[in-house]
């Protein structure tokens, strides 16, 4: 039976940016995602939303910081199955996502900039759910995509917990 959904989740996300060099370095930061989607016979689903991998920072001991985060709209497909009659399912998600990756630089009294830049990327994502009702479910998932900034890559992954509910 087909049927509409939104949902959204929050947890932490991870950049494997290259930190060398710096005195302090925190590549991990909240990552958010929301979407929509309509889902066919057999648990298979198109979806569309917005993802956010999070923040990653970096400084050293002169004043000298730098920020990179990466997020944007994505659409894709997912298929979610039920694991017998007990609530639970497993899924997995594939897709493309307009991934924007900023990039901002600060020194202490002189101020910041940033620079930013955008390109489409491929995501994957695999989850386990819970369904408390027909309509309400929570989810617990993990997608990765690759950043891309003037010319350096960096894998990126969050894991996050939500909600889904079907009208």
């Amino acid at each position: 039976m087909a049927q509409a959904y939104v949902g959204g989740s929050v947890g932490q996300g991870h950049s494997d940016s290259n930190c060398s060099g710096v005195a302090t370095c925190d590549k991990n930061g909240t990552s958010y995602k929301v979407f929509a989607g309509y889902g066919f016979d057999h648990g298979v689903s198109i979806e569309g939303g917005y993802m956010y991998f999070g923040k990653a920072k970096a400084s050293d001991f002169s004043g000298v910081a730098l920020d990179s985060e990466a997020g944007g709209p994505n659409i894709g497909v997912a298929l979610n199955v039920p694991v017998g009659t007990s609530g639970f399912g497993l899924g997995a998600r594939a897709g493309i996502v307009s991934l924007k990756t900023k990039v901002t630089g600060s020194v202490v009294g002189f101020g910041s900039a940033s620079e930013s830049d955008t390109k489409t990327q491929g995501y994957y994502g695999v989850g386990a759910s819970y369904s408390f009702t027909k309509n309400v479910r929570m989810d617990l998932g993990v997608d990765f995509s690759k950043a891309e900034f003037g010319g350096q890559k960096s894998d990126l992954r969050m894991g996050n917990v939500g909600m889904t509910y079907t009208f």
